[in-house]
């Protein structure tokens, strides 16, 4: 019965289990970092966490070589960029993300509500001007995100993304269309938001000075448009250069060295190394790195490990035994379900309510947050999140899975 009720009944046979082990490793490494949440004082850092990079960071790279190669295919098989094409394209993208985020964005409201309610004190919410800019995701568009649902940051740098990249894509298309080919105006549309980004934040940067600290612009939707465009350069890279792409000598090298650019970037950058940059008095440079120069070397960081991830097409050896590839694929199906429910929903307002008493109730408490985790997660995806988006095949087209010219040549299908 229970094998039953978290079983996800999903075909796994169009999937990429590269593309499931980087999504599995994101989310997992962003559960990870709220986990020692429930440590409280008794946890004093670990050095592995020092090296390990951002999981956000990967979500948007994946994010974009997805969305990416979805807008590429779909504008070379109309050979156009329209109104149609753009509204398939977001209410397909809609149907998959604003349901389940609605549903605990609502519920949290809800239940703080009711608990004020109960308790006879005042309710902790933001005003009801700050709650509705949550449901429009400018919660964090020009400034850093209230103290409410925080964790919602990224998804409002990708819902951004996903409004800004097609218009851009749609405005250079109308511009460019007579004396520029497809491919070339794709490249100028990625290339126009990431120089754009980058330029702004690098403007932004010199004028205010570093003693305002890095400026919270890691979070904040204006200054981070560029973040799913180094996956969707990959996306790029994949459907126009389909030789380079499948050349498994050239993607086993950029793989690695992704992998060291991503450790290092990460440990670079990290509050471990901190004092070090105090103690040389270099710490302005460290502050004004990690406002301009960081997020475009973390994004082409992990968008090089994306080729060798895209050519591992199933598990084989060790990975298709015990059932480690069926985790990880589990895992990869509910991550946007665990990326809604793992810090405010469950850690705020269930596990952190259990005081950390000790080093081993606090260990207790984060054995208790992932059980929670992985078995809400589970059941929100099954029975809300997975049937709700299903309904987009009742009301949009489906898009291309593969480009013309993959087919001639042979490039397997996503």
């Amino acid at each position: 019965m229970l094998k039953n009720l978290f079983s996800l009944n999903t075909p796994t046979a169009k999937r990429v289990f590269g593309l499931d082990v980087m999504r599995a490793i994101a989310i997992l490494m962003v559960v990870d970092s709220h986990a020692t949440v429930a440590l409280s004082k008794y946890y004093n850092g670990s050095f592995l966490h020092y090296l390990l990079p951002d999981g956000v960071e990967l979500f948007f790279v994946l994010s974009g070589f997805l969305i990416g190669g979805i807008l590429i295919r779909s504008y070379e098989k109309q050979g156009s960029f329209n109104r149609k094409l753009l509204l398939n394209f977001w209410t397909r993208r809609w149907f998959r993300t604003l349901p389940n985020y609605y549903l605990v964005l609502t519920g949290l409201i809800v239940f703080a509500l009711l608990r004020a309610w109960r308790s006879g004190l005042h309710h902790t919410l933001p005003n009801k001007g700050t709650l509705l800019s949550y449901y429009f995701f400018v919660q964090n568009f020009t400034h850093f995100i209230p103290d409410f649902f925080p964790e919602t940051w990224s998804l409002s740098i990708e819902e951004w993304s996903y409004i800004t990249l097609p218009l851009v894509l749609w405005g250079m298309h109308s511009l460019l269309a007579a004396h520029w080919p497809r491919q070339r105006i794709v490249l100028a549309s990625v290339l126009f938001i990431i120089i754009g980004t980058n330029l702004y934040r690098f403007i932004t940067a010199v004028q205010i000075p570093l003693s305002e600290g890095e400026l919270g612009y890691r979070g904040i939707v204006i200054t981070r448009l560029d973040a799913i465009s180094y996956g969707v350069l990959t996306a790029y890279a994949r459907h126009y250069y389909p030789a380079l792409w499948s050349n498994e000598s050239l993607r086993k090298r950029l793989f690695m060295v992704g992998l060291i650019m991503t450790v290092l970037t990460a440990f670079a950058a990290s509050i471990f190394v901190l004092h070090i940059y105090f103690d040389l008095g270099v710490f302005p440079t460290y502050t004004f790195f990690k406002r301009t120069f960081y997020y475009p070397l973390i994004g082409v960081s992990m968008a090089l490990i994306v080729p060798y991830m895209d050519g591992w097409r199933s598990a084989t050896g060790l990975w298709g035994r015990f059932g480690i590839a069926r985790a990880i694929t589990h895992i990869s199906l509910i991550s946007y379900s665990m990326y809604l429910l793992n810090l405010t929903p469950i850690m705020l307002n269930i596990v952190e309510r259990i005081p950390t008493t000790s080093w081993t109730v606090g260990w207790l408490k984060v054995a208790l947050f992932w059980g929670l985790v992985l078995v809400l997660s589970t059941l929100l995806f099954k029975f809300f999140e997975k049937p709700v988006t299903e309904l987009r095949e009742n009301l949009s087209a489906k898009e291309p899975t593969q480009l013309v010219s993959e087919r001639v040549t042979g490039v397997p299908e996503r």
